[in-house]
């Protein structure tokens, strides 16, 4: 494991998967990462897919590849290439079974900082290949629910979009954990507020489909504690829990990309919807600043 602190916080991180383990406020001992036995992650690094391919498999120039759920990102060891007291910054590159799944060169980093009450999570992912890459990128932490030692009730807290909006809108997963191809309004959601309840994840994950968020906080009007996630450079927001009430944890996962459309037919990547694309030798840039109060 490898360790990053400041005077607020201590924050651990698995080299596999680079994996974020525990973020630990410091003056009261409280994680805000989930820990627990009902899901085995905590916040995984999903790439170069998001969420599951029809049949497992994707065509990309006219040949089919398997690709399980989410990538494989989160599987292998990263290479630690840069390392500080209050940072730490980790690379995937392809190696002989990425290759055999996913035909590019390309290498992955992830940068993790610290300050004062923030961890700021940054990606930088480039193409060394010579032909075009397309690829999906997310980051799924989960998050305890109740924040920071609470005594309250998962149905205490809500989430809210910012900014303002007349109407959270969602993509239709149907069957879980495909997407139907429509969008349609996210239940008892009251403009860009949405109070948490396990019902409202009955149907799966949900995939905030909303141009132009730029935040999303969870918090509770019976609590000064909050969690806040950036996403100018993620189009969309997915949150996930488990319905076992046991399972005391809410996942708000930035995401550039999307699951299939359930299909008959292999999806093809070239063509997939939310998919990135980047020229050989180019590279994109995502951050995504955690507030933990």
């Amino acid at each position: 494991m490898l360790t990053i602190e400041n005077n607020q916080l201590k924050v651990e991180i698995n080299e596999v998967g680079a994996q974020l383990t525990h973020v630990v406020d410091k003056t009261t001992n409280a994680d805000y990462i989930w820990n627990g036995s009902e899901w085995e992650r905590h916040a995984p690094i999903l790439f170069p897919a998001i969420g599951r391919s029809n049949d497992n498999k994707y065509i990309l120039n006219g040949k089919t590849y398997e690709m399980k759920q989410h990538g494989f990102a989160r599987d292998y060891p990263w290479t630690v290439v840069d390392k500080g007291d209050d940072r730490v910054s980790l690379t995937l590159t392809e190696n002989e079974e990425t290759l055999a799944v996913y035909p590019f060169h390309f290498s992955l980093m992830v940068t993790y900082t610290l300050e004062a009450n923030q961890l700021k999570v940054e990606f930088l992912v480039k193409n060394n290949s010579e032909e075009t890459m397309p690829f999906g990128l997310g980051f799924h932490p989960g998050f305890n629910v109740p924040i920071a030692g609470d005594e309250l009730k998962f149905s205490d807290y809500e989430l809210t979009l910012s900014p303002e909006v007349t109407e959270l809108t969602q993509f239709q997963i149907d069957p879980i954990p495909f997407r139907n191809g429509k969008v349609i309004p996210v239940p008892n959601a009251q403009k860009e507020t949405l109070p948490l309840s396990y019902s409202e994840f009955d149907d799966g994950l949900i995939i905030i489909n909303n141009p132009g968020l730029t935040g999303i906080e969870l918090s509770s009007a019976k609590s000064e504690h909050k969690i806040s996630l950036t996403l100018e450079d993620f189009p969309y927001v997915a949150l996930w829990t488990m319905t076992d009430p046991e399972a005391k944890f809410l996942c708000m996962e930035p995401f550039a990309g999307l699951p299939d459309i359930k299909s008959s037919e292999l999806t093809d990547w070239m063509e997939k919807e939310g998919n990135n694309f980047l020229a050989p030798d180019e590279s994109s840039h995502f951050s995504t600043t955690i507030t933990l109060e």
